[in-house]
Parts: structure tokens; sequence; C-alpha cells
């Protein structure tokens, strides 16, 4: 059965062409193009930014065209993934799709339905000449898996609208009204080296779950860093043990929860066997308060290479203190969704040459709160002789759960379901939270279709889901009455 059979037709059909389209972050002309060539054969208005980023226009329907715009917001661009087995070349090849029972695949890759499935459904609401709407304009954002590159760069005034629906979220029949902003802390240290050849060994923390730094930090898993630090400040406040310190290397990924972390250090080779039983017992009592998933936590201490200098007792002293005490995990939860984190940091990336240099990635859903936190973090560096920057900040979107656009769409909702939808926002950065930057008297929600393994090849979108989110989009357009 071909996807294109599937209801509703004109979704389903939009859908497919976009998979025969190839469109990886920063290969999106072809798509693009397409955008523009159906607008044209529509004879709807349509121009695309310097970005890439397109906007299509759409009068409203007779009698309605002084209504409040609306904005239709998806992105154009897809993970590309595929099996190890599978052969296939993003830059050129269309997605073969596969229906299986209530979903629909991809023949081992990603199968693009984020955010595919939301520009399909901006599409046919364009396209539709029956469907009663207020003025439209459809947003097909660039590059949105690589940094929200396109968001980034809309322009304030560009957009017309006082509403904006997002049609990129992967629960269907809830209503995400809130995300988190960012911003990447940059944080070093000089150190000082003295000689000293001899005996190195490896301390290294395994075992860990990791996860998001955003959507799991609530979770409270090991951060295998913090871990790291703890262990070395155990081993060196025992003076038995002649701690050295030589270098650290953990993490990778400003946006993961680190699972590994590594320090070369020197001791007193006498001294390794206790040093060994001291991390037995402190492996102990950090799995004692970590979650489930971590219990697998391994911290070693077992003879390395040959080392020629180690960090000078002062230097030491003060990276273990910087890596112990910047703040890492929840720091405030929301006062507008229970159970929502507000503000957060990831103590990420370690490295140490001639400074010590830490990268964290620090979220929240309100800016002032995530600058609080920083300048925190910044005097902390500060007190130890170090220094702070902060790059690609990107603003959160506030939760603003009474706002008239989300009590009529759960209302909307609520007829389709036979329940309230639940109404939600996510510790993650979204388009949405960089567009309210330039457009904060917009009214915004975002929903969508039940999407699974987003980013794999086990990516796949539920086929009745797909119906009843469009419902739900276009009975809202139609303004129906409740």
């Amino acid at each position: 059965m071909s996807i294109q059979e599937l209801a509703p037709r004109g979704v389903w059909q939009y859908f497919y062409q976009i998979t025969q389209i190839p469109r990886p972050s920063h290969q999106e002309e072809k798509i693009q193009q397409y955008i523009l060539d159906e607008a044209a054969r529509l004879g709807l208005p349509a121009e695309r930014d310097a970005r890439g980023n397109i906007r299509v226009c759409k009068a409203g329907s007779a009698g309605r065209e002084n209504e409040p715009g609306v904005i239709l917001q998806a992105h154009l661009d897809m993970v590309a993934q595929k099996n190890s087995d599978t052969v296939h070349d993003f830059s050129k090849d269309p997605i073969r799709t596969v229906v299986k029972g209530d979903w629909v695949h991809a023949d081992g890759t990603t199968l693009g339905a984020d955010n595919g499935i939301g520009v399909a459904m901006i599409l046919a609401v364009l396209a539709d000449p029956n469907l009663s709407h207020p003025p439209l304009e459809g947003l097909f954002t660039a590059s949105e898996e690589v940094g929200l590159e396109g968001a980034l760069a809309v322009q304030p005034g560009w957009l017309q609208g006082d509403i904006l629906l997002n049609l990129d979220y992967e629960e269907e029949g809830e209503l995400c009204i809130g995300c988190a902003g960012a911003v990447n802390g940059d944080y070093t240290l000089p150190l000082q080296y003295e000689a000293l050849d001899g005996q190195g060994y490896q301390l290294r923390v395994r075992g860990l779950k990791g996860g998001h730094s955003g959507v799991e930090i609530h979770l409270q898993r090991g951060n295998a860093i913090k871990i790291l630090a703890r262990a070395l400040q155990t081993l060196h406040e025992d003076k038995d043990y002649a701690l050295k310190l030589a270098g650290i290397t953990a993490g990778d990924l400003r946006n993961a929860i680190p699972r590994e972390a590594d320090a070369v250090v020197a001791l007193s080779g006498s001294q390794l066997a206790a040093a060994q039983q001291t991390l037995h017992e402190l492996t102990a009592q950090i799995r004692a308060e970590l979650p489930a998933e971590d219990q697998g936590l391994q911290i070693s201490l077992e003879p390395g290479e040959a080392i020629s200098r180690v960090l000078d007792g002062q230097s030491a002293a003060r990276v273990i203190a910087v890596l112990r005490n910047l703040h890492n995990g929840v720091d405030r939860m929301s006062v507008d969704i229970p159970g929502l984190v507000e503000t957060s940091n990831n103590v990420a990336v370690v490295r140490t040459d001639d400074t010590l240099r830490v990268r964290c990635m620090l979220r929240s859903s309100v800016d002032s709160a995530r600058d609080d936190l920083a300048a925190r973090m910044e005097a902390l560096l500060n007190l130890a002789g170090g220094s702070a920057a902060y790059t690609g900040a990107y603003s959160g979107w506030k939760p603003q759960p009474h706002a008239e656009l989300v009590e009529k769409l759960a209302a909307l909702g609520e007829k389709i379901y036979g329940k309230m939808p639940p109404v939600k926002a996510i510790h993650a950065g979204l388009e949405c939270g960089i567009l309210y930057t330039h457009y904060p008297h917009w009214q915004m929600a975002s929903f969508g279709p039940t999407i699974v393994s987003p980013h794999s090849p086990d990516e796949k979108v539920n086929i009745a889901s797909v119906a009843r989110s469009y419902q739900w989009l276009t009975d809202y357009l139609q303004g129906k009455i409740l």
C-alpha cells in the first residue's frame, strides 16, 4: 500500500512528494525550490530569505480577511541516519516508505516525519480551496536539526500574523506551550605544571546511562565529570596517597549528559591498593545516590603510561574545586507547569592542556533565570582565577497556560480525544522560543502526530494520529464553535 492512499489524502500525498526530495540539513535547496514551485502553482505569494526560510501567504477566506493572522510553522530539513547494512545516499536517493499496521516507517533509514509531516500539513491547508480560515502564513524554516539555524535568522517584521502554530511536536493529543532557551558556557582556568617523571595511573568513570541534557536532566542520572571530580577530591584529601593530577579528558557533546570521564594521575605506588579500596567504597556510596539505570557505575584506578609532568599543587586544587562546585542538574522548577524543569545546567565537556577548559549548556524557559545561573557560575570561576564566556544564546518560551489560544485549542482537542489534552512544556530548545524573541506579542502552541524514535532508522509515524492532528489543526482554523 502506498502512503498516497492514506487519509487525509492531501496530507499524505504531500508527504510522499516530500520523501522523494533529498533534504538533509544544509542540503535543502531542492525542498526549498519545491515549496516555492508549489506556492506558485497555487497562486500564492512566497519569498525565501537569505538563510533559506520560506514564507507563503494566503489571504483570509471571505468575511475573515480581518481576523488575526495565523502562522503555520515547520522545518524543512531532516536527520540523515541509516542502518549499517542499508545502501542509501541521502544526497540523492528518495526515502523508501513502508506501511506496516498502524504505522509508516522507512526502509532502513530515518523517515523524515520529523518534520516532514508538519510541512505536509501546512501545504495541505494552503492547497485546500474549501477550508475556511483566517489570513495564513506558512513558515518553512531551514536547518533546524543542526542548531535551529533557520529560526535564528528570521528577522523581526517579516511575519505579519499574531498567532503561531508549530507542527513539530511528537506526542499526539498533547499541547506544548513552552520550551527552554539555552546558552553555551565556556570556562577557562590557567594551569601551572611541574616536572615529574614516573608512573601514571588512569582514573576512569564508566557504566553511566547518560542522556539528553534537557529533557532527561530531571532524572538525576550520574554525570561522569562530577563523579570524577568527587573521586579526585577524595583521593587528594588523603595525604598518604600523594595524589598528583596530570590531566582530564571527559565528555563530548554540550547537550549530552557525560557517561565517561578519564583523569591521568600520579600517586604513591605503595598506596595503589588502598586507593583502589577507597574508590570501591566511594563507588558504593555514589551508586546508592543514583537511579536504577546508573547502578553499573564503575570507578577504576589502574597503572597507565609514564608521565613527565603534573599540575602544581595550587592548580590541581583549583581544578578539583571548580569541577566540584560548578552547578550541575536542575536549578529551578517551573512555577507555571508542575513537574517542569525551568532552569538547569549540564557540565558537559572537560579538557586540560595549558588551561582547564570546561563547556556547559545552561537552559531555561526564563531568560533572567538563565542569566542568573550564568552569573553565579562565572563568579565561581573568577574566585578561582579563571574566566567565563557565553555564546549562542537563544531565548526560552515561557508557558502561558491560560492564554486564549491555549484554552481554545484545549477545548477543541477535548472534542476530538474525549478528554482534555495535557498541556505541557519541554526543557529543550524549540524554534518557538527563538521566534518569540522577535515576536513577543505572539500567542503560540505546538502539537502534532505521534512519532517514535525520531533521528534513527527506527523512526515511524502513527497513521491515525496524523488524521486526528490534522483535524485539530483544521477545526481551529475554521473557527469551529465549541
